[in-house]
């Protein structure tokens, strides 16, 4: 009988009951969420790799964390215990592929309740190339001039050659690379100094030491004197033909001036008679 009492009181009016305890939910929720606060930081952003594709465009190293909870509870939290990535690592084929950003929870950030953690971006856009190896050629780049009276004979540059790695579209255009400066500024003695490769392109990886060695051998520069006397017999020569053209041409002016005045004077004998 009790039990029927206690029934008939509990259901009685139950739709107000039900709508006075789901309004107090929604009251102390509310509530909750005003009081939360919220937390900004800058993570890291994480690329897991892919063996057979690498990025084209450029990706951005950090993504912008927020963290919404009680003040109590994320202030604590280390920003390292944050972790954040994208994985590249489930792609196959070239394309351009919107990557959803990972998040993941460690250490302090463990346990935490209420808290929500949220990334902003939340996809990366990524363009994916296959990666491609390619034996690039070493170019030195000199400045200055030797001293005065020598020359390089020889240089040796070691290695030759180093293996580039990238994006096959980049890679394809890639012919040579350059030195860092070398000075060759008043040398006069065999030279050998190790120099940095110049790579200005954040996609390529040069494999092995980013240095070369190079060697320069320098001599005095020595005049040959059989040839400086062939070059003087040349000159002497050259000078003799011209002194002979000259006569030549003097001899034949004169002649020319002979026989014009013979042929006046018989002209004149001619109009006399």
């Amino acid at each position: 009988m009790i039990n029927q009492k206690l029934l008939l009181k509990i259901t009685e009016k139950w739709p107000v009951k039900v709508l006075s305890v789901a309004a107090a939910l929604i009251i102390s929720i509310f509530f909750r969420m005003t009081t939360l606060e919220t937390r900004f930081f800058s993570a890291p952003l994480r690329i897991v790799t892919n063996e057979n594709l690498v990025a084209v465009n450029s990706i951005t190293s950090s993504v912008r964390i927020s963290l919404r909870g009680e003040s109590d509870g994320i202030q604590p939290i280390l920003e390292d215990d944050i972790e954040v990535s994208i994985d590249l690592g489930k792609y196959t084929i070239e394309g351009t592929y919107r990557v959803p950003v990972l998040i993941l929870k460690k250490g302090s950030a463990l346990g935490v309740a209420p808290l929500e953690i949220s990334a902003l971006p939340i996809e990366i856009t990524v363009v994916l190339e296959q990666k491609v190896k390619k034996s690039v050629p070493i170019f030195p780049v000199f400045f200055g001039t030797l001293a005065q009276g020598y020359e390089m004979t020889s240089h040796q540059i070691i290695p030759e050659v180093v293996v580039a790695e990238g994006p096959r579209s980049v890679i394809d255009e890639l012919y040579e690379f350059n030195t860092e400066i070398i000075d060759l500024d008043r040398r006069y003695e065999n030279f050998s100094v190790r120099i940095n490769i110049i790579n200005n392109n954040p996609l390529v990886i040069i494999h092995g030491d980013r240095m070369i060695e190079y060697r320069g051998t320098i001599n005095r520069i020595v005049r040959d004197p059989s040839r400086d006397t062939q070059s003087s017999q040349r000159i002497r020569d050259i000078v003799s033909n011209n002194i002979t053209d000259m006569t030549g041409a003097l001899n034949s002016a004169d002649q020319t001036g002979h026989n014009r005045s013979e042929s006046n004077v018989f002209e004149n004998t001619s109009g006399d008679e």
